[in-house]
């Protein structure tokens, strides 16, 4: 019978809890390492019976200049043309809303009947959503291009607010510059590798973890600055950041078909299964 817990050991603690007994076998605790937002699979994985460690590589910022988030809400807030919003992350909704002061973007986006939205997967639109969106179109592939290509093809003209971090991909805003839409950006939250080494890369090393999650290119270039060649098996959480495993000349052992906890909890259940 599978226990269904989860064990969290964050980097300030020297948690010793590295295992379950499941079905007679040993399973050891998945790294989760994202700047935030790592309780959502901690979660998905406790309901398969599997632990989780959680030890983030990434820390994340709102930025210091906010002139460009003032800028974008400013776009939305005056629009009188069609206007798209893409958000391709929950924290660009987050610390834009920081920037802005979440009230105000809330109701500019609940208001705006110029507005059209679009994000790149489900987990997004639904942040989306609890900001006022109403309509939220979403790419049948939970990818940057995938989601431009769609727009592309249904709208050969456009204007683009798109709020990021600084390590976002030009992917999106390229291709629809190339199409001939007007795209307005901004960076409203800074990424960053931590300064001190977590505590977790000794038990990377020592093959005390049963896999390391990725959710991001930045997060997959963090790891390997701390252990260049991590023995473990490695789960992406979309196509970008495999390819990221790929290039720092890693092996991707399972990449999951949809970036949602549960999709994700999944994969890695049959991967240690």
């Amino acid at each position: 019978m599978r226990t269904n817990l989860a064990w969290r050991w964050r980097s300030r603690s020297l948690g010793h809890h590295l295992a379950l007994v499941w079905d007679r076998r040993v399973v050891k605790p998945v790294l989760l390492i994202r700047g935030d937002n790592n309780e959502s699979d901690e979660v998905a994985l406790s309901k398969l019976g599997i632990p989780a460690i959680i030890d983030p590589y990434l820390e994340i910022n709102v930025a210091s200049d906010h002139s460009g988030g003032l800028h974008l809400l400013e776009l939305l807030e005056s629009a009188d043309a069609p206007l798209w919003l893409i958000a391709t992350s929950v924290n660009s909704l987050k610390f834009w809303g920081s920037i802005v002061g979440q009230d105000r973007l809330r109701k500019a986006i609940a208001v705006q009947k110029h507005v059209q939205f679009a994000a790149v997967g489900e987990t997004t639109a639904e942040a989306l959503r609890e900001y006022g969106a109403g309509n939220v179109l979403i790419p049948k592939e939970a990818t940057a291009k995938s989601l431009a290509d769609e727009l592309v093809a249904a709208f050969p003209v456009g204007h683009a607010l798109i709020p990021g971090g600084n390590l976002a991909m030009r992917t999106l805003p390229t291709t629809l510059t190339s199409a001939g839409w007007e795209v307005s950006t901004a960076v409203v939250y800074i990424t960053s590798r931590v300064e001190e080494e977590p505590k977790s890369a000794q038990m990377v090393r020592e093959n005390q973890v049963g896999a390391i999650l990725f959710r991001s290119p930045s997060a997959v270039r963090a790891l390997t600055h701390f252990v260049s060649q991590p023995s473990v098996p490695l789960v992406c959480a979309g196509v970008t950041t495999a390819e990221a495993v790929e290039q720092q000349g890693l092996t991707v052992a399972a990449l999951s078909p949809s970036p949602s906890a549960e999709v994700v909890a999944s994969t890695i259940y049959s991967l240690l299964s």
